[in-house]
């Protein structure tokens, strides 16, 4: 268990990186909910606020599948 603690000191699990890019850039994540146990309805609202947020700081917003012939293997 310790060799793993200091693994994720250095290199954090994907969640925890992408929490701490998202208050780099100044996206305050919604911390009340549990994204486990969400509807698909505040899953989407959580990710409409998500976007919302992201827009206001400039960052392009790109909505839709990316035009890349891998992603076409891909479901929607």
């Amino acid at each position: 268990m310790a060799s793993l603690a200091a693994f994720w000191r250095h290199t954090p699990p994907a969640a925890l990186q992408l929490r701490r890019i998202a208050l780099a850039i100044g996206i305050k994540p919604d911390t009340s909910a549990a994204p486990a146990s969400m509807s698909p309805e505040a899953t989407k609202q959580a990710m409409q606020r998500t976007m919302a947020q992201a827009e206001q700081l400039g960052i392009p917003i790109k909505r839709g599948r990316h035009d890349d012939p891998l992603a076409a293997l891909l479901d929607d």
